[in-house]
């Protein structure tokens, strides 16, 4: 019984692994230089040479025709050839999926101890080293850290962000690269040369697409196909085992999208289906294509992001000319939640066809920023939100009149004189009046005097409020301090005290009985006199919500008042979803 490709031409010697020569390198150099280290994580793809580079290392430590580490491992000797079959006592390969738990690795642990039956190193290689549990993890920790001197760790994985950072720590990690297109292709032309296999050029190209950086994965493929067609491979069987279509169908679809032409599109799509596919392979297919035609707009048919067969390139490139970039992006991203939402529904073929139908409708779809340098060219177009889910018509992506009409709703407030106070409260609101005066000025009726006249400005004396400030600053340090929180004005009769929003909390202690008493006493000691007190709070000033909803809504009526925007309803029959403010201006245009 043959054995399969990827077993048979498995590499043996660091000089058969391709694809990975930063890694071979320095490990040649290591055991060249005796500099190599008792624990090694090896991570990657699948099917990449993880567990052939650690059985050759395995070799190159232990090879009895050397007399210590050799960078070239004959492959002959008894050590060579049992790891190489994988029969070797002295190296054990251990499947940590399968043997996961602490048992498992105190086992291992008490292994370790024991010096090799017959090699050199005695060599441990853990595949899929991340299902170790954590407990595992931990028995293995001073081991790993600390072995015996004829112990060697390789931990392979195609999962490394799972190892724990102790692990990581204690092991140099050396992390393999997917294998090229080319490199995969190359590959494959040398073993179907090897085996005297006549096989299509498009048939080895799309196995090894289809590998996705794995050259195993490449060459079980090509082991089905051989099994099918025998000593000549065609690029047809290559398609039936993949569940792919060829190039031109995909071709003639996206005419039919380019064309709008729904009916040809689904009559293709069921012609596809029909053939075998599965509406996930050509979901699948489909999202590669699209991608693929992308490329080929950006970077062109040539460039080496696209792994693919050459007659294939050219019909990508040849439907990439029919859209634009933006349409290409609007593609994948349907695209893309069709194909998702295939893994859960129960009708596949609708949500495939939905998603055909939907290519063609965003085939012909206008970018608002087109509507709008149509209506006005000279128009600044606002960037889109950054998680915009919508095409929304927003009235700050139109011209902005330069003198617009106020809301009729908003009032304006006559402007104050300017002998008047600065008013602490917004037009329209009520404030919180706490007015108190002397009992005994109170009950007798009597009248605070009033100022002399002053026939001479420079001469006149300070004014009431001056001369209590002056007091307090004097000899009622504590009180002067609270006080300058107030707006203090004197009107001839009476003090008021004025309290913003800021300060609303020195309105509730100068309320206070004890207060009043301690500033009545200062008033009659300052003025001679005690006059009507009141204390007005002003209105909360309106919240950061408050007042960006306000300005909202400004800019809202400004923007329903604009020509383009009701032009704009003319030509697109809608309502406004959304309206934002323009970066930069505070008025809400």
């Amino acid at each position: 019984m043959k054995p399969v490709l990827a077993r048979k031409y498995r590499p043996q010697t660091f000089d058969d692994v391709i694809g990975q020569e930063a890694i071979v390198s320095t490990l040649r150099n290591a055991l060249a230089s005796g500099r190599v280290a008792h624990g090694f994580i090896f991570s990657g793809h699948r099917g990449i040479g993880k567990t052939t580079v650690a059985r050759i290392l395995a070799k190159a430590m232990n090879c009895r025709r050397a007399p210590g580490p050799t960078p070239t491992p004959c492959g002959e000797c008894e050590a060579c050839r049992e790891i190489a079959e994988s029969n070797s006592v002295d190296v054990l390969e251990i499947d940590a999926a399968s043997n996961r738990g602490i048992d498992e690795i105190r086992q291992l642990r008490d292994n370790a101890r024991y010096r090799p039956a017959r090699d050199r190193t005695k060599f441990f290689i853990l595949d899929e080293a991340h299902q170790l549990t954590d407990d595992a993890f931990n028995a293995l920790l001073k081991t790993l850290e600390e072995p015996p001197e004829w112990v060697m760790f390789v931990l392979a994985t195609t999962e490394p962000e799972q190892l724990p950072p102790t692990i990581r720590s204690r092991c140099q990690h050396f992390a393999f690269r997917a294998l090229s297109f080319g490199t995969t292709l190359e590959r494959l032309r040398q073993i179907c040369a090897a085996e005297a296999i006549e096989a299509e050029p498009q048939a080895l190209e799309l196995a090894a697409e289809a590998g996705e950086g794995s050259l195993r994965d490449a060459l079980s493929l090509l082991d089905q196909v051989i099994a099918h067609d025998g000593e000549r491979l065609r690029a047809e069987t290559v398609r039936q085992l993949l569940g792919r279509v060829s190039g031109r169908r995909l071709l003639d679809l996206m005419a039919a999208v380019r064309d709008a032409d729904s009916a040809r599109a689904l009559s293709e799509l069921d012609d596809l289906l029909q053939s075998g596919v599965t509406p996930a392979q050509l979901a699948r297919q489909s999202l590669q294509w699209l991608r693929a035609m992308l490329i080929a707009r950006t970077a062109g048919a040539d460039s080496p992001l696209l792994a693919m067969p050459g007659p294939e390139r050219l019909l990508v490139a040849e439907a990439a000319a029919w859209f634009g970039e933006e349409q290409l992006t609007r593609f994948l991203q349907i695209m893309l939640r069709a194909a998702g939402d295939l893994r859960h529904a129960p009708a596949e073929r609708l949500h495939l066809e939905l998603g055909i139908v939907k290519l063609i409708h965003a085939s012909h779809l206008t970018s608002l920023e087109e509507v709008i340098r149509a209506l006005d060219p000279g128009a600044r177009v606002a960037a889109p939100a950054p998680a915009q889910k919508k095409n929304l018509i927003s009235p700050e992506s139109l011209p902005v009149p330069t003198a617009p009409a106020p809301p009729a709703s908003a009032p304006t407030a006559p402007a104050p004189p300017a002998s008047a106070p600065t008013p602490i409260l917004p037009a329209g609101s009520s404030a919180d009046v706490i007015s108190f005066a002397e009992p005994s000025s109170a009950a007798a009726g009597a009248e605070p005097p009033a100022s002399p006249p002053a026939s001479d400005p420079i001469a006149a004396p300070p004014s009431p409020v001056e001369r209590l400030r002056q007091y307090l600053a004097q000899n009622r340090v504590a009180l002067a301090e609270m006080l300058d929180q107030a707006e203090v004005i004197w009107d001839g009769r009476a003090l008021l005290l004025r309290f913003d929003g800021e300060n609303d909390g020195f309105a509730t202690i100068f309320a206070g009985q004890n207060m009043q008493s301690e500033l009545r006493q200062a008033i009659r000691q300052a003025l001679g006199y005690v006059p009507e007190i009141r204390i007005e709070r002003a209105a909360p000033a309106p919240s950061i919500r408050e007042a960006n909803a306000a300005r909202l809504r400004e800019a809202e009526a400004r923007a329903a008042r604009h020509p383009a925007l009701q032009r704009l309803r003319e030509l697109l029959p809608g309502d406004v979803l959304e309206t934002r403010p323009l970066d930069g201006h505070g008025n809400g245009s």
